[in-house]
């Protein structure tokens, strides 16, 4: 049976499918989380432990599944993580206890998390240079799509058979792409070795040893709290500090999301069309950066309104779309022989700075001030341009510069 190939539109949709597992098991359970703790016997508080234990265990499922893929394969770990999505999502359907939905997340989410890790490997598989900018910005426009989508895609589903019936359209979707997998997909990794807990070790000292990559990766991880931190505590502001009403704040977010849409569409165009990687990532950085400090400036000035919050947010995240592509790519590389390691790596650091951003909002606001929400997106802001600025920077053009040949003609005789 024919293969996908790697430059059609249809592997880049697969890719674009198998990424956005995470935003669909999340958002399209959103609206329906009251519903699913009286089914359940629960408070809501403890129904939504089922967002949180989905990402744990997408945060650490790549941990297993990046340097198992550098060992056995691309195409076996995303059969078996895409047959975890599907199984644990239809034994969710059926669970009627809490625990037991919650174990059914949790291993989802590691599912989903194989699924995620393995896609960014595969890029740097089948692509390099302008070539992989173009292919990362174009599976991140997906990644924008689906929380846009996702939770009114959730109440549709929610009304034929509630909460259960979103777990079985997720089931399904896994099933899908189980067959998809299975059928149209070729094997990408270029060479295997065997895969022991040595070889994983060393391949994990491998990429925290390069300084170029890990800069680019703990820069890719604090822009993802920038976000987050909006992201965790915009409701909190919006709709508790400036008194906007909850149906125009999905709307003010869905807003913001396209940002990220848009960012990443316009990285895809002028990538293609030779735009550098470091031009881009400057301007994605001034978006970001600019955004946040001016964001942190009228809340310290007590000027700070939905409307500028949002547009700001929005700026900002038209910057994240721009950059993340370009410095996924500039990340993986290097790592040819364990790209599937090296982006566990950024998963996994991606998602502790998420983590970390939404605990630190969490513990400061009040709803009665926005500085927890634009001081913590200022200051990861801020290093993230640090770090882009003496590290990044500083090596790329000590790579590039030329070597001065200081061999005399005796020597060269």
């Amino acid at each position: 049976m024919a293969r996908l190939r790697a430059h059609s539109v249809l592997f880049t949709l697969l890719l674009a499918s198998l990424v956005t597992l995470a935003s669909f098991a999340t958002d399209m359970g959103l609206p329906v989380l009251a519903s699913t703790a009286e089914s359940l016997g629960v408070s809501p508080g403890r129904a939504a432990l089922t967002l949180g234990v989905f990402m744990a265990g997408f945060a650490l499922g790549p941990l297993l599944f990046g340097p198992l893929s550098d060992g056995i394969g691309r195409r076996p770990v995303l059969l078996v993580g895409t047959s975890m999505f599907a199984l644990f999502g239809a034994l969710g359907a059926f669970a009627h206890s809490l625990n037991a939905l919650l174990a059914w997340r949790f291993l989802m989410g590691a599912g989903a998390g194989a699924c995620q890790v393995t896609v960014l490997a595969m890029v740097r598989d089948l692509f390099i240079g302008d070539e992989a900018r173009v292919k990362q910005s174009y599976v991140n426009l997906a990644a924008g799509v689906a929380p846009v989508i996702a939770p009114t895609i959730g109440v549709a589903v929610a009304t034929l058979g509630g909460w259960r019936a979103i777990y079985a359209a997720l089931a399904l979707g896994g099933v899908i792409l189980v067959a998809v997998v299975a059928l149209w997909l070729a094997e990408s990794a270029p060479r295997r070795a065997p895969h022991t807990i040595r070889t994983a070790m060393q391949s994990y000292l491998h990429v925290l040893r390069n300084r170029v990559t890990l800069a680019y990766i703990a820069m890719i991880a604090l822009n993802f709290g920038c976000l987050f931190a909006y992201v965790s505590g915009s409701s909190l502001v919006l709709i508790g500090q400036l008194g906007v009403s909850r149906r125009l704040y999905g709307l003010l977010f869905a807003t913001t999301s396209v940002g990220l849409m848009l960012g990443a569409l316009a990285s895809a165009r002028l990538a293609r069309r030779g735009v550098s990687h470091q031009t881009l990532i400057g301007w994605g950085m001034a978006a970001i950066g600019g955004a946040s400090f001016a964001l942190l400036a009228l809340t310290l000035a007590g000027r700070i309104t939905a409307a500028s919050l949002v547009s700001l947010a929005f700026v900002g995240f038209v910057g994240q779309g721009v950059v993340r592509p370009n410095a996924v790519q500039r990340a993986l590389e290097p790592m040819a022989r364990v790209a599937g390691v090296a982006s566990a790596v950024m998963s996994g650091i991606q998602m502790l700075a998420g983590a970390a951003a939404s605990a630190l909002v969490a513990a400061l606001i009040d709803q009665r001030s926005a500085i927890a929400v634009t001081g913590s997106m200022a200051v990861t802001s801020a290093a993230s341009i640090g770090i882009y600025l003496l590290i990044v920077l500083r090596s790329e053009r000590l790579a590039a510069s030329p070597r001065i040949d200081v061999t005399t003609n005796a020597e060269r005789m």
